[in-house]
């Protein structure tokens, strides 16, 4: 729940700290992250592209752990800045998915695979025509952060809420609907609670999506 230029700064004084230590792979996944602040706080004229003060996407010389780290940053910026075709059609290579597996993988896979399973529901709702290509995804990465919470990981709580919610809105009948409120605010209150106030922002909009979207409903939205 920092401000994002608190954060800001702190990946500032960790990158040059890394530079000077020679750990230029840790430095370059930082700088990822560090340029997605920029472009979430509007000091860059970027969106979804990682380029601006921090790097430049199109300089990269990728490893294998570096390509991991950027797929991850750019599914968040995709997720977060509403571009849910690009996110869902990240294209993940082979040698990725093992980093994106929760048991095993890195510490980032739980987030890469909520904001990945949110772009694909979205674009299920979008693009009815490919929809079983869309859900068939959702639902794997849906059961392997469910699944993660049944084995008392406390961390994915607030991402299987509202992936739970988005799952219902797309399936749901009319007499459904005040259940589908329901795990919205659900998922909500359970980001609020937890401290992740961005996520909880984030349910917020996705509520606002759905009741103006599916429900109809242009008042509540």
């Amino acid at each position: 729940g920092k401000p994002l230029k608190v954060i800001e700064e702190q990946c500032q004084a960790s990158i040059t700290q890394m530079v000077e230590l020679k750990e230029e792979e840790q430095a370059s996944h930082l700088r990822m992250y560090w340029q997605l602040y920029f472009n979430l706080m509007g000091s860059s004229n970027n969106t979804v592209e990682l380029s601006g003060k921090a790097m430049n996407e199109k300089e990269i010389v990728f490893t294998p752990s570096s390509h991991v780290a950027f797929i991850c940053v750019k599914t968040i910026a995709c997720s977060l800045f509403g571009m849910y075709e690009l996110g869902a059609h990240l294209a993940i290579e082979k040698g990725d998915k093992q980093y994106f597996k929760i048991k095993g993988g890195l510490m980032h896979a739980p987030v890469f695979l909520f904001h990945r399973c949110l772009c694909l529901y979205a674009m299920v709702q979008t693009n009815k025509t490919k929809d079983r290509k869309y859900m068939a995804q959702a639902k794997r990465m849906h059961k392997e952060l469910t699944n993660s919470l049944k084995n008392k990981n406390p961390n994915v709580l607030h991402y299987a809420s509202l992936l739970n919610a988005e799952k219902a809105a797309l399936k749901q009948k009319k007499y459904q609907e005040d259940d589908v409120r329901k795990l919205y605010n659900d998922a909500i209150s359970t980001s609020a609670r937890g401290g992740y106030v961005h996520d909880a922002a984030l349910a917020q909009e996705r509520f606002a999506d759905y009741l103006l979207n599916i429900a109809g409903d242009c008042y509540e939205a």
